[in-house]
Order: structure tokens, then sequence, then C-alpha cells
């Protein structure tokens, strides 16, 4: 427990002193550290201090999660969030028929950028659609095996389930809150009263459909691709069909639709299964 102890407060130490560098950076930059792609630096800092606190405290002991774990984990974890996504998101086509575009004007200038010349729109989408795939999964890497495969499990030994879950929640969110309130993770235009209590609750979601797979699975890889596969499904392809200066508060992920949808599946999760998130972990 003492090595526990010692070992989460230093984690969350080299989480802050990383994350505060990083996100002055970009709050300083602005825009233009957005395109240079810093955000993917940011993600990368749970990864960096997992990997120095492990060697620090649980050299021999695989404390980072990566284990194999069996395909049918793999399956959800991609299967569960186009559900939630494509559900939230059909609905508000459905009921907003004009909001459905096929225009994809994103992806066709993501891909000019990165052959530097313009592109056929068939080829120029499915470049990428291809290149934002390995994208994301690194990405969804570097925050999962801090927070999931790394934190949970020490809190979970810490404290039992219920506080990890609250902890750990509160943890990801704060570490999101200076880029929210800086207006350069929403659009400036969305008010922070409606962003910051709806980011909240769907973060509180997230984690426990991601820390169910991650427990359910014993392994972190299902919560890096259920992360990627989020972040992909959402960002990349169902925002690229989507259009509409309101669509953020319905779709997405503090849309109102998808969070409904999203909170009723971890309450799904924690009615049916919940002893999974007390089971035995790593020492």
């Amino acid at each position: 427990m003492d090595k526990d102890k010692k070992a989460l407060t230093l984690f969350l130490v080299i989480i802050a002193v990383l994350s505060i560098a990083v996100e002055t950076v970009w709050i300083i930059g602005g825009e233009t550290a957005t395109q240079a792609g810093i955000s993917s630096v940011l993600m990368m800092s749970p990864l960096a201090a997992a990997i120095i606190v492990s060697f620090r405290y649980y050299k021999k002991q695989g404390a980072l999660g990566l284990r194999k774990c069996k395909p049918r984990f793999i399956l959800l974890s991609v299967s569960i969030p186009l559900a939630y996504l494509l559900s939230s998101y059909g609905l508000y086509w459905v009921f907003n028929k004009d909001s459905l575009s096929f225009s994809f004007t994103v992806l066709i200038e993501a891909a000019a950028a990165y052959s530097g010349r313009d592109l056929p729109d068939n080829i120029a989408i499915a470049i990428s659609l291809a290149v934002m795939v390995p994208g994301s999964i690194l990405t969804a890497f570097g925050e999962e095996v801090g927070w999931r495969g790394f934190m949970y499990p020490i809190m979970q030994r810490l404290w039992g389930f219920k506080k990890a879950i609250i902890l750990s929640c509160t943890t990801w969110a704060v570490w999101h809150l200076p880029i929210i309130v800086a207006g350069l993770y929403y659009p400036p235009e969305m008010s922070l009263l409606f962003v910051i209590p709806l980011f909240i609750v769907e973060v509180l979601a997230l984690t426990v459909i991601i820390t169910w797979l991650r427990m359910k699975s014993n392994s972190v890889w299902p919560a890096i691709l259920f992360h990627a596969a989020h972040n992909y499904f959402d960002q990349v392809v169902f925002q690229s069909m989507t259009s509409g200066v309101n669509s953020a508060y319905f779709v997405g992920e503090i849309g109102i639709i998808t969070l409904t949808i999203t909170v009723i599946a971890a309450i799904l999760i924690l009615v049916r299964d919940v002893k999974v998130f007390d089971s035995n972990t790593e020492a």
C-alpha cells in the first residue's frame, strides 16, 4: 500500500508538471499550436508518467496492463463506441435531415495538407481516413496506458472501485479543463456553463465503460482501442458528415443525444457487471 501511494503521488506530480508545460504552450500558441499537433504531445504525457513511475516502483511487475486479451474484447472496444455514436448521430440526422452532409471538407483539406497538392475528393477522403486511424490509436495509447493501464488499478487497490472510478474520472476531467476554458477544445462560441458540466458527466460515463473493458479483459488494449474508436468515429467520421452550427449541442462528446445514450450504456454496465470493477489487480 505504501508503495502504491508513493507511486500514485509521483505519477500525478509528473502528469501535472508535463501537462501544465504543454497546455501553457498550447494556450499561448492558440490555433497555430493546435494545427502543429500539440494535442498529440499532451495525450502522450500520461504514458510518459506511467513509464517513469513503473520503472521506479514496478520494474518487474508489468504495471502498465499491456497484456494479450481475448478477441471478443477487441470487438467490443470498437463496436460499443460505434453503436452509441451511430445511434446518436443517426437520430440527429433523422430529425434534422438537412444536417446530413457528405462533403467531408475537413478530410479533403487534411489530405491536401498531407500530400502538398490537390487530389480528387474520393482519393483525398480515403487518404485522410486511413492516415487518421493510426494517429487515433497512438494518441489513445498515450492516454489509456496512463489512466486505465497504470492509474486505475492503483486507485482501486488503495480505495476500492467506487472511489477509484470517481477519482480517475476527476483526474481525467481536470486534465482537460485548462484547454476547455481556453476555448481550444470545443467551439469557443459554446458557453462554458453548458460545456463543463456536460463534459464531466460524459467523462464519468466513458470512465465507467472504458474501465469495465480494462478490468473485464485484464488488459489495457481494449481501453486503448475503445478510446481510439470513440475519437475516430466521432471527430473524424461522423462530424465530417454533419453540418449545422448547433450540432455540437446535440451530438458529439457533449451533445445531449450522445450524452444520454452513453450514460445509459454506463448504467447498464454498472447494473449488470459491477463486480468486475472491484476484481483483483496486479500489485
